[in-house]
C-alpha cells in the first residue's frame, strides 16, 4: 500500500511505489520513500528542505477526512506536480494522520502543497488565491 503520512506541522512522509510526474505528465522521479513539502516554502520543491521549521509552519491538527472509500488495486501511485497547485494522487493510496488515523483511502485525491488550505492536508484551491508558485 502507498502511504502518505501527514507529519504534525511538517512534510508528507511518503512510502510505497511512487511515480512523480511534472505538470505535463513527464516522468520526474521514482521513489520508494521520500518527504514532500507541505508548507509551500521549500527551495527544493516538491521535496522538503526543512523550511517548515524556519517559518513555524502550523497545521491545526484538525485533519479532515476526505473519503471513507477503500483503495482498490495494487501498484504505483502517480503523484502529479500540478503547475503552481497541489499534488494530485492517482492510484491506490492512503493518507494518514498521526492522531486522526486514516483520512483517505482510495485511488484519487489532491493534497495541498501551498501550506494554506483550510482543509489540510487536502487542497481546497487556496493556492490560486495566494499566488502559490511551485
Amino acid at each position: 500500500m502507498n502511504i502518505f503520512l501527514v507529519t504534525e506541522s511538517g512534510p508528507l512522509e511518503c512510502t510505497g511505489e511512487l511515480e512523480l510526474l511534472n505538470a505535463d505528465h513527464t516522468h520526474f522521479a521514482r521513489e520508494s520513500h521520500t518527504w514532500l513539502c507541505r508548507c509551500g516554502r521549500s527551495q527544493e520543491k516538491p521535496y522538503c528542505d526543512g523550511s517548515h521549521e524556519k517559518i513555524a509552519f502550523s497545521d491545526d491538527a484538525t485533519a479532515q477526512q476526505a473519503s471513507d472509500s477503500a483503495a482498490t488495486g495494487s501498484g504505483a501511485v502517480r503523484i502529479t506536480l500540478r503547475s503552481n497547485g497541489p499534488l494530485k494522487l492517482e492510484g491506490p493510496c492512503e493518507v494518514r494522520h498521526p492522531t486522526a488515523g486514516v483520512l483517505f483511502s482510495g485511488n484519487q485525491t489532491a493534497l495541498c502543497r501551498c501550506g494554506q488550505s483550510k482543509k489540510k492536508p487536502f487542497c481546497d484551491g487556496t493556492h490560486r488565491e495566494v499566488g502559490f508558485v511551485a
